[in-house]
């Protein structure tokens, strides 16, 4: 089965549509977005305005989109995840499209035996909108924040609320107890789990300087459970800066494949029977046999 798995498209209305190319030209039967799917900032750069922006983005594009890729390719499911942008996202849902999956913290169970469970919060970062930023482990560092920083007022309101940062983590549940609670697949061998954030301390969440924005609390689960794999996004720049879109944890694959928001997709497909054999990325050169690759 052919799976195409991207991240960070960030409302850019050109990536989407090279993604429903590559759907087309790879045969893709499933397809993966690993949030951050909605613009970030509106035109006016108003954090108020960032909510009615995001609905008019997914009224206007993203749900044609959807509908026009479910009925143009051969993909049977679409699994949607958010990131520490997508402040609407539950309203994506609110006009369901068959075949498009929220995974936000769920589990799917497919038919030949994988199972995706996903899961959209990342360590705090230094970003005004909190709604999908959780404390990691209890004792991670956190960078500087800015205060007051934002959460929607409600799910499916236009409405902001400024909010300390520090308090408003801190009353929280941490990623680490998250990552415990989530549905528990039937074989970890067959298990997909899709994050927004990589795992710490790999050559997928590395920020310029060469410093780790990822998870430890998610690196800590891979370890300890050992997934067949993981597909995650966020960073965008370290597939660039580590010279590597993909990591091995043990036993586990992991794959983040950037995104620089240039003039094309960073993405990558491949067979789930055959992962290893068959993972191609639209930019990177580096397959997970070679060591070797560069940037094309």
């Amino acid at each position: 089965m052919k799976w195409l798995y991207t991240s960070d498209l960030h409302g850019e209305i050109y990536l989407y549509e090279q993604l429903l190319e590559l759907a087309r030209s790879s045969f893709a039967e499933v397809i993966l977005l690993g949030g951050d799917l909605l613009p970030s900032y509106p035109p006016t750069k108003r954090y108020e305005d960032m909510i009615p922006n995001q609905k008019t983005f997914i009224d206007q594009f993203l749900l044609p989109f959807l509908k026009r890729t479910m009925k143009t390719t051969d993909v049977k499911h679409l699994f949607l995840i958010p990131g520490n942008w997508d402040l609407v996202y539950p309203y994506l849902f609110e006009k369901p499209v068959e075949g498009v999956i929220d995974l936000n913290q769920k589990i799917f169970h497919l038919r030949d035996g994988y199972e995706i469970v996903g899961y959209p919060f990342v360590p705090p970062t230094p970003f005004r909108p909190k709604d999908y930023e959780k404390m990691d482990d209890g004792e991670a560092p956190w960078p500087p924040q800015k205060n007051p920083s934002y959460i929607r007022n409600s799910e499916l309101g236009n409405e902001i609320t400024a909010i300390d940062p520090h308090l408003h983590l801190r009353s929280r549940e941490t990623i680490q107890e998250d990552l415990n609670l989530l549905p528990k697949p039937v074989s970890m061998k067959r298990a997909i789990y899709l994050t927004h954030s990589p795992p710490f301390g790999t050559r997928l969440d590395q920020i310029q300087g060469g410093k780790s924005a990822g998870s430890r609390a998610l690196k800590a689960f891979i370890e300890s459970n050992q997934p067949l794999l993981n597909l995650n996004g966020h960073i965008h720049e370290s597939p660039q800066i580590s010279g590597s879109y993909f990591d091995q944890i043990r036993e586990t694959i992991s794959i983040n494949p950037g995104q620089l928001i240039s003039r094309t997709l960073h993405a990558v497909t491949f067979d789930i029977e055959r992962l290893k054999e068959t993972l191609k990325h639209t930019c990177f050169l580096k397959a997970l046999s070679d060591d070797s690759g560069v940037w094309s």
